[in-house]
């Protein structure tokens, strides 16, 4: 197959991923709720994808992947959606031109990544926001749903790993 045929299958399986984990994720009593809260799938798909594609596939796939967060969680865009194409699109960038794509670093990337998006989203949806008992959400509900989320990017990282060797890449 030429490049142009295999860039093609391998979005083909990042999309057919995205959807089978959106699904997942958003169904519920599919996934069980530990401590409060499910892992937010896509967003492990998101920094995975982000991982091993260049600036911009990966900027698309963390606005796709942003928007479904959105909609799936607090039917808005906005905060995900933002959030993830800069972040995508600074891993990718990070990873193809800067420091080189290992696990070790994807698995920093990762927790800095995961970190700081739920920081932001408890930083404006809860603390600025003025919700009441915003610690206890944050600790009852949003910590538990980090350490799930950066505790999945391990097995999706290697899920995407797979797809992006077999599929070949564009250089």
């Amino acid at each position: 197959m030429n490049e142009r045929s295999t860039s093609f299958f391998r979005y083909l399986a990042y999309a057919m991923e995205i959807v089978l984990l959106y699904v997942l994720g958003t169904t519920p009593d599919l996934l069980p709720q530990i401590f409060g809260a499910k892992p937010t799938l896509l967003l492990c798909v998101a920094l995975t994808a982000a991982i091993f594609e260049r600036e911009f596939p990966a900027m698309i796939i963390g606005m796709i992947c942003g928007a479904l967060i959105d909609l799936g969680y607090s039917n808005s865009i906005g905060l995900f959606t933002i959030g993830l194409t800069v972040i995508c699109f600074i891993v990718g960038y990070a990873a193809n031109n800067l420091v080189m794509a290992t696990f070790p670093n994807f698995l920093l990337y990762a927790f800095v990544a995961v970190g700081g998006i739920f920081m932001l989203y408890y930083l404006i949806r809860v603390v600025w926001a003025g919700v009441d008992n915003s610690w206890d959400y944050f600790m009852n509900h949003l910590l538990s749903r980090m350490v799930q989320t950066f505790v999945l990017t391990v097995p999706i990282y290697f899920l995407n790993k797979f797809i992006y060797h077999t599929l070949g890449n564009d250089e």
